[in-house]
């Protein structure tokens, strides 16, 4: 009776335990893997997975013959395994057989009629995916369902992370698209002009950026940068507001042209508005370089960011370290005495450096102009907050 039951079973096998299938081409060429839908009746085309992992769907058209190619081991296993004597060392000995040869189907089934000699099998269990609690051996797969994860792929994930992941490979697809419609869009420019300045998809965010660091062309960068700005999307803003400042751009015209687009943006949107005056104050940091920090203060200025006013303030004149050599007298000694000579020493100092483009804008804005004193302007401004009639707007 359990020769019959283990006959049935190996017969239920999944088929691509069945070998390696060649498929002979008629053009004379063959194409080896496994065969992925070998009971599709009305045959259209065969799926083959290579051993690469490749999946490859053939036109049956074209193939002339097909052949199984079976392992050695699979072989042997076909042979002997389903007359074998129904006791728990056999089917240990074959389970074990079998992981080692790679044949896992086979294994599991063996493992399975284990457990049915006996359920509280240890190895068996564990192999099987059961865990040993409190209550008895628990299904892996049962606890992990129950704590909400799901298996996909071989992982057990959340719906959230599968979500997640669902989304960035959406995300990822198009930018890939992208990335080759914008390498095309800009070969074709200027004839593409328009269909570049057209683009709203924030998933061109990234291949747009990506195409600006190498082009050398100052006309392409500046459709790639107004492409850019006219993105609905943070990203998109930021990224321009990043190269009006940049330092190794070297045509003051594109800065230029960055800084006209987001003050249209500015006017056109106050969320923008926002957007774009937070992002310049950031920048307003003792640590960042003077001539970043005159770009920023010229640009708040235009756009006339009041709100500014405190940061602006703050690096009107920025203290640097710097270390100079200095000469200074050295004893020698010799035959007449005593001398002094002349050596070189390193000497560090703080200087001051005041920032003439952020007391432009301090005055723009404020109406007032205390020079490069800043406590003078820090002392005025507290009075501005105390007092009603002091208003820091000068429209």
């Amino acid at each position: 009776m359990f020769r019959t039951i283990l006959l049935v079973s190996f017969l239920l096998l999944p088929m691509t335990a069945s070998g390696t299938t060649v498929l002979l081409l008629r053009d004379g060429g063959t194409l080896e893997g496994e065969l992925l839908n070998p009971h599709e009746i009305s045959r259209q085309a065969y799926k083959i997975k290579t051993a690469g992992g490749l999946e490859i769907s053939l036109n049956a058209r074209l193939v002339e013959r097909v052949q199984s190619r079976e392992r050695p081991a699979l072989i042997e296993y076909n042979a002997e395994a389903p007359f074998t004597e129904n006791t728990i060392e056999n089917h240990l000995g074959w389970a074990r057989w079998c992981n080692e040869n790679q044949l896992f189907d086979q294994a599991r089934l063996h493992w399975r009629q284990v457990l049915e000699l006996d359920p509280d099998h240890a190895e068996a269990r564990q192999v099987l995916g059961y865990d040993r609690t409190q209550n008895g051996w628990v299904s892996r797969q049962g606890r992990m369902e129950d704590r909400g994860f799901i298996q996909d792929r071989g992982r057990w994930r959340t719906a959230q992370q599968i979500e997640v992941e669902s989304l960035l490979e959406t995300q990822r697809n198009a930018e890939a698209q992208w990335q080759r419609t914008i390498r095309d869009l800009v070969r074709r420019l200027p004839n593409s002009e328009a269909e570049l300045l057209a683009i709203r998809d924030p998933a061109a965010i990234a291949p747009l950026r990506n195409a600006l660091p190498n082009e050398g062309n100052p006309y392409i960068r500046t459709v790639l940068l107004r492409s850019l700005v006219r993105i609905p999307h943070i990203n998109a803003v930021r990224f321009v507001i990043g190269w009006s400042i940049r330092p190794d751009e070297p045509s003051d015209e594109i800065r230029q042209m960055c800084v006209d687009e987001l003050l249209r943006l500015s006017n056109e949107n106050p969320e923008n508005r926002q957007i774009v005056i937070d992002s310049y104050r950031g920048i307003l940091r003792p640590e960042i370089q003077p001539a970043i920090i005159s770009m920023a203060a010229r640009i708040l200025g235009d756009i006339g960011a009041h709100e500014a006013v405190p940061e602006l303030i703050d690096v009107l004149v920025i203290t640097r370290t710097e270390t100079i050599q200095e000469q200074a007298p050295t004893p020698a000694f010799g035959p007449g005495g005593t001398s002094f000579g002349q050596g070189a020493r390193a000497i560090s100092r703080q200087v001051q450096i005041p920032n003439q483009a952020v007391l432009t804008a301090l005055t723009r804005l404020t109406g007032m102009n205390f020079q490069f004193n800043q406590a003078a302007w820090r002392e005025w401004y507290r009075q501005s907050l105390r007092s009603p009639s002091l208003n820091l707007r000068r429209d």
